[in-house]
């Protein structure tokens, strides 16, 4: 932007048309800074009762401990991207081949999230486009399977996530799903029994990635796996996506066929995203076409699966994948496992059963019934909320409670890690979660009491350590 001692040279240089022309550009950038600015003050003005539920969201994480493993936290900038006025926009199509007039700035916006998505990644195809992650994984599946095509995936009690086949959802719905689980004993992905149930069932696709599993995938054995009974694979990497993107986790970019994550869990904005790498212009037949797999995505992500993409959403991701490539959000990335492994330690030391003993990624996973006879997974989330503590109940493999009970919880360090908690406070929220879950009375599978001493000490302790390490842009 030309600043006043810019403006004087030009003027200098000129009869003084270009004056006119610098004024009109700088007074559009104050009229569109002060239409966004003031976006929080005009839903005061214009939604009390909605304005009030936001400022009270802002406080309840403000005061409170966030340990639940799909949440992150995303910068300002993310949200003034989301707030913005291209959310007004609406097209539909990919940039260069849409559907309605006016987006030209809309389709430099979207080539610029796929450039820094691809670079991010190491990929050589993204789609910016899907509304979530569950969306990508159904454009995947709508691409390359047909009604009653056969499923390989982790069970959903195993630790796999509701989109990649329960019966409840679309791709449990429509298509054929059989299910691979973790050992009885380690709780660990067996590759060996993996690959004879994949021999036995011959799946045209195989999910590989978890919403419960705090271990390294190995992509490769997998990818080994599909080419043995020529299947596709879809490695759905939303919850350990930044991982990756730091090279903490391996990649499994150019292993799998399909990668999809949401782009929420690594810190952005609510959304999906569908890479490829290496296969991405292998060919499909289509009917009696043959196209590169990435034309076939798109197409069944529009017109198959979705119609107009969320601009803002689309624009936020941008901003996203660029602070991804920092280095301040690698080395976040690495001290969120370095925390994930001092609290499961920690939790260790006071006699949790943490599933695998410890964790390689951002998750513990904890069966607290064998804490205590009774205690179960929905009165440790609820009892810890109450405590300023936010964990979600989980089913453990081979649960012999429900999914509206459970035996587990399942912790994250993505947003403690972000707002500069380290190693020394995981030991201390371990304490506390101890003194709660220990404390507790237990009255039925659903049921507790707590005292209030317990209940006030504990969120006075939650709120000390909470001020030390406020939420961070």
């Amino acid at each position: 932007m030309l600043v006043d001692k810019d403006i004087s040279e030009a003027l200098k240089r000129t009869d003084g048309k270009v004056y006119e022309l610098v004024e009109n550009k700088l007074g559009a950038l104050r009229r569109s800074d002060q239409y966004h600015s003031g976006s929080f003050r005009a839903l005061s003005e214009a939604d009390r009762e909605v304005y009030e539920l936001v400022r009270q969201e802002y406080d309840r994480l403000e005061n409170s401990i966030q340990l639940i493993a799909a949440e992150n936290q995303c910068s300002r900038a993310v949200l003034a991207a989301l707030g913005s006025i291209v959310q007004n926009k609406t097209t539909e199509g990919f940039a260069g081949a849409r559907y309605h007039g006016g987006c030209e700035v809309v389709d430099t916006l979207e080539r610029l999230a796929v450039s820094r998505a691809k670079e991010a990644f190491g990929a050589r195809y993204a789609n910016v486009q899907p509304h979530s992650g569950t969306s990508a994984n159904q454009i995947v599946l709508a691409a390359v399977l047909n009604r009653g095509d056969r499923i390989l995936s982790l069970g959903l009690d195993q630790g796999g996530h509701v989109s990649h086949g329960a019966p409840v959802s679309f791709s449990g719905r429509f298509f054929d799903v059989e299910n691979y689980y973790v050992d009885k004993e380690t709780f660990l992905l067996d590759y060996e029994a993996i690959r004879e149930k994949a021999l036995q069932v011959r799946p045209k696709l195989i999910v590989c990635g978890a919403s419960a599993y705090s271990r390294t995938i190995d992509f490769e054995k997998f990818r080994a796996i599909a080419d043995e009974v020529g299947a596709y694979l879809l490695a759905d990497i939303s919850h350990i996506a930044g991982l990756v993107i730091a090279g903490v986790h391996p990649s499994p970019i150019d292993h799998a066929h399909f990668t999809t994550t949401s782009t929420y869990k690594p810190g952005g904005p609510r959304g999906g995203l569908i890479l490829m790498g290496q296969d991405y212009d292998r060919p499909i037949t289509v009917g009696t076409r043959s196209l590169p797999l990435w034309a076939h995505v798109q197409k069944t992500t529009f017109p198959g699966v979705q119609g107009t993409p969320c601009l803002n959403n689309v624009a936020a991701k941008a901003v996203f994948f660029k602070e991804a490539l920092s280095a301040q959000y690698r080395a976040r990335q690495f001290k969120i496992i370095e925390n994930a492994r001092a609290l499961a330690d920690a939790l260790l030391d006071l006699g949790y059963d943490v599933l695998t003993g410890g964790t390689d990624n951002h998750m513990i996973l904890v069966n607290v019934a064998h804490l205590r006879e009774g205690l179960t997974g929905v009165i440790a989330q609820k009892c810890l909320e109450r405590c300023g503590i936010t964990v979600n109940m989980n089913r453990v493999p081979y649960d012999t409670n429900g999914p509206a009970v459970t035996s587990g919880i399942r912790l994250g360090t993505p947003i403690v890690t972000r707002n500069g908690m380290g190693t020394e406070q995981m030991r201390d929220i371990a304490e506390l979660m101890d003194s709660v879950l220990r404390g507790v009375e237990i009255l039925s599978d659903r049921e507790y009491g707590i005292e209030e001493s317990l209940r006030d000490q504990t969120c006075e302790k939650v709120r000390q350590l909470c001020s030390r390490f406020p939420m961070r842009d």
